[in-house]
């Protein structure tokens, strides 16, 4: 059975949610702790606004608690608040999860980063061996509706991200002649350059902590770069700054910021990074502007407004492929449901057949073919019931009880008719 917790910019604040980021090097430890949990599937999607677990049991819901505790135990987060996240099953995690990569959950609504981000975390699990089967399947569905919306719709059109809306957002607030640094070149960064220089008419200076791929960036953009040393110089230069780095902690505080005598004002920082790149502390430094994704959120409603002729559409595409997803269940649900039946036709028929046969390959071929004829029917009218996973799960107990191990142990000791 399929559940989810987790938590984004609709249910916490941006100071709230980087207490709940699952840094890259904690991503193996989470993997690793799962199955100590008795968790056998996990996947932790980890988006620009977002963090979620998906996990699936067989037979059993994993419990969220157990999950929430897991969770905490990967940031080192004591007394976890689990009423703070939202809980969803079965067909509204499934539904959830789709939306997310359709770009219908985002932020900025359509926002092109998040299928990628979705994409990497489904890679990261599937490398440290938390998805199977049932994950596997649930993810390569939402990957694959998040492609169509993009292909077949117009909701992603524009290119439009948290990157470019806060290049957009910064613009608004700096005077025309101002010099902007991005600090960060990764792909949030990189958009924000992308639309930076192609609203021009402004200095553009891209910095990162690794010189060469600002370089190769400014290059792409036609902008300007510098040297990662120059950083506190360039802070009295500029008079905007979007900061967009992957640093699990603050790398810009109070003392980086230049006085007021040598440096523009007011000086403009709009963080856009989770967990934030900026200290807070620094909102209060005289003549520093200091924003957040919080802040930029309700100026992408221009975006959301074009885009909402486009929605539509998308959530038809969700749909197709929440019902595919849905048959596929219940095909993988009638077929384990009716295990232990097929699997006692199969014993049964093996050894009536081999009373007659010696040849192993004739005795299994007979065998599978007649379990094959006998099993086609139910299976067929289990699918096309419409049975829910709770009618499934009901069933599978119940011909495990009536056609299960007991009775295959029974036969196999000896108490069966008489050829």
């Amino acid at each position: 059975m399929l559940i989810s917790i987790g938590l984004d910019y609709r249910t916490m604040t941006v100071s709230e949610r980087e207490r709940w980021v699952i840094a890259d090097d904690r991503v193996p430890h989470l993997y690793r702790e799962m199955h100590r949990a008795q968790i056998e599937e996990l996947v932790a999607v980890r988006t620009c606004n977002r963090t979620e677990l998906y996990a699936w049991g067989t037979g059993r819901e994993p419990d969220p608690g157990t999950l929430a505790a897991l969770w905490a135990g990967a940031i080192d987060l004591e007394n976890p608040p689990e009423h703070r996240l939202v809980i969803r099953r079965e067909t509204g995690a499934v539904r959830h999860l789709l939306r997310v990569c359709g770009g219908l959950e985002s932020q900025v609504l359509g926002d092109i980063h998040i299928l990628g981000q979705v994409r990497r975390a489904y890679r990261e699990s599937v490398h440290f061996g938390g998805a199977g089967t049932h994950l596997r399947r649930l993810f390569d569905t939402a990957i694959r509706a998040g492609k169509r919306v993009r292909t077949e719709t117009e909701l992603m059109a524009g290119r439009s991200s948290v990157g470019s809306e806060a290049a957009r957002y910064l613009v608004r607030r700096l005077p025309a002649d101002g010099t902007v640094m991005v600090l960060g070149c990764g792909k949030v960064g990189s958009h924000a350059a992308q639309t930076l220089a192609e609203i021009g008419h402004r200095r553009v200076i891209l910095v990162n902590r690794t010189d060469a791929r600002a370089e190769k960036l400014a290059r792409e953009c036609g902008v300007d770069w510098a040297p990662y040393a120059q950083l506190s110089q360039l802070l009295g230069e500029v008079s905007g700054v979007i900061v967009a780095t992957g640093a699990s902690t603050p790398i810009l505080h109070p003392s980086h910021i230049p006085p007021g005598d040598r440096r523009q004002t007011p000086l403009v920082l709009v963080d856009v990074a989770l967990p934030r790149n900026v200290a807070p502390t620094v909102a209060g430094v005289p003549g520093v502007v200091l924003r957040d994704l919080d802040d930029v959120h309700p100026e992408a409603g221009q975006v959301e407004a074009a885009r909402r002729g486009a929605v539509p559409a998308a959530e038809a595409v969700i749909q197709d492929e929440l019902r595919g997803f849905q048959d596929w269940r219940s095909t993988i649900g009638a077929s384990q449901a009716l295990r232990p039946l097929r699997e006692l036709v199969l014993d049964v028929t093996r050894r009536e057949v081999g009373y007659t046969s010696r040849e192993d390959e004739e005795v299994e071929r007979v065998a599978r073919r007649v379990a094959a004829k006998i099993m086609a029917r139910p299976m067929i009218a289990l699918r096309e019931s419409g049975a829910d996973q709770e009618e499934v799960t009901g069933l599978a107990r119940t011909l495990e009880r009536l056609f299960g191990s007991s009775l295959t142990t029974h036969t196999e000791n000896g108490c069966r008719d008489s050829p």
